[in-house]
């Protein structure tokens, strides 16, 4: 959010509809050094969070074969992001576009798996659930507007910016409405033991 800022109060043309996150990584005045390390600490910070997911769906009695192929590209993800930032895209956009295809692919798979893996086990909220869908529905988005880019350059630009904010906006949401029910459970774990 930083970087957002200080982008936006040092280049006027910065808007949610003109750029991409990537574009952060190249910022004004200390823009690109903020998303730029704080986009390397994301990466194991978000391995650190799929452990502690695949830790509840364990104790939740998932299968074991669901946590393994739900985390597998959780990390693969997470190695994506942290490449984002040693790579950005004014140092090198085809490293920096193979660390965002980690990013984008292994986001769109694991949040389908782990929400067949939530849907599927008792005690998780189906409404819970639900929310990697749609997060799996902004990625798929994002993917097909970018691909059309790819192919026909400028048709579906403006489509491509916005879809990855939002997609970023409901990554996070569904990052914290975890964490928070995981915290939640832990505490009250705590309390029935006492």
């Amino acid at each position: 959010m930083t970087s957002v800022i200080i982008y936006a109060l040092n280049d006027p043309s910065f808007s949610f509809l003109t750029h991409y996150l990537s574009h952060l990584g190249g910022g004004p005045n200390g823009a690109g050094i903020i998303f730029n390390v704080g986009t390397m600490i994301s990466g194991p910070l978000m391995i650190c969070f799929f452990l502690n997911l695949s830790a509840f769906l364990r104790r939740k009695k998932v299968k074991s074969f669901l946590i393994y192929i739900s985390f597998i590209p959780g990390v693969l993800s997470s190695i994506g992001t942290f490449f984002v930032g040693v790579f950005p895209y004014t140092l090198t956009q085809d490293l920096h576009n193979v660390s965002a295809g980690f990013f984008f692919l292994g986001g769109f798979a694991y949040c389908i798996l782990y929400s067949v893996s939530e849907w599927m086990t008792q005690g998780i909220s189906k409404l819970q659930a639900s929310t990697g869908f749609i997060v799996a529905l902004f990625f798929l988005l994002f993917i097909t507007f970018t691909a059309i880019n790819t192919f026909y350059p400028g048709l579906a630009l403006e489509q491509s910016h916005l879809t990855e904010w939002i997609l970023i906006c409901v990554l996070m949401s569904w990052i914290i409405g975890h964490e928070a029910t995981m915290t939640r459970e832990k505490r009250n774990n705590n309390i029935k033991k006492t």
